[in-house]
């Protein structure tokens, strides 16, 4: 986070508004933030002044534009109230937590704030401002009932083969969902049956294939910097994929793709009449 002075505003009380040090002509490193005003009855001013350049800032004064050359006037400051502004990476790339920071700025003579000769009755020497920001994120994941079976199957269905046709290329199943994110969130598979890097389905005589797990986002959402598209999720926690947000997302499609490969479904199709299932868990992670 970056954060700078960006206006001052005084009310100072003088003996007379047309000798009040602070009413009305700025000189050196600032500039007017705002309309002056003025009272003639009680000789009270209210100024607002912006630093030219916050970054770098120079020395600024004023000088009433009614008092002649070397008159003294004392003045009273009642309130003096300081703009800022906070410049933050977007929320939304922000892991979810209460971010907390400080800084402390030295009031007085050569200090970050110096009011300058014959100042008296400072409240302190030094001033620190304490930061809290909380992010919070929404996270959701909606399936569609039904979702918690996948079954594989060729592209059209089965008919064309067990009519004499040729055997399929890739036995798959795309689930859909709607995803809301407004942050960073991490996913990753575990499974049960593990043939390393890939889950597996098995039938009942132990014969087992392996059985690609890859994902689908909208494109509010990325993985190092690029569209997710049928990306392959790895198995454990450790493994996880992290994937930012590049602007909110809600109620956005996104898919979940299984799918069996030309060569295992031919080794499958060697064990006519059998079943073969597993279970494969997909966790979403927002908690990182």
């Amino acid at each position: 986070m970056s954060f700078e002075w960006t206006l001052f505003s005084v009310i100072a009380k003088s003996a007379t508004l047309d000798r009040n040090p602070t009413y009305y002509r700025i000189l050196g490193g600032c500039v007017a933030g705002g309309g002056a005003s003025g009272s003639w009855g009680d000789g009270r001013a209210r100024v607002l002044w912006r630093p030219s350049d916050s970054g770098t800032p120079a020395p600024c004064w004023s000088r009433s534009i009614y008092a002649p050359a070397g008159t003294v006037m004392q003045a009273d400051v009642e309130e003096l109230s300081i703009g800022f502004n906070m410049n933050i990476p977007p929320p939304y790339r922000l892991k979810a937590g209460t971010y907390r920071g400080s800084i402390t700025y030295r009031i007085g003579p050569g200090g970050d704030f110096d009011f300058g000769n014959d100042v008296s009755n400072l409240s302190g020497d030094s001033l620190t401002v304490n930061f809290e920001l909380d992010v919070q994120h929404a996270f959701m994941f909606e399936f569609p009932p039904g979702s918690d079976r996948a079954v594989l199957e060729p592209r059209n269905g089965w008919q064309a083969w067990l009519a004499g046709g040729k055997a399929p290329q890739r036995l798959y199943r795309d689930l859909p969902f709607r995803v809301w994110s407004t942050g960073p969130f991490k996913v990753y598979k575990l499974c049960q049956y593990d043939t390393g890097a890939k889950c597996a389905i098995k039938n009942d005589g132990g014969e087992q294939v392996p059985v690609d797990v890859a994902m689908s986002l909208p494109a509010g959402v990325q993985h190092r910097g690029q569209a997710v598209e049928r990306l392959p999720l790895p198995s454990g926690r450790l493994a996880a994929l992290q994937f930012e947000a590049a602007m909110p997302t809600l109620n956005r499609p996104g898919q979940l793709h299984f799918e069996v490969g030309r060569n295992d479904v031919q080794a499958m199709l060697q064990h006519p009449g059998s079943t073969y299932t597993g279970q494969v868990t997909v966790v979403f992670d927002a908690e990182l």
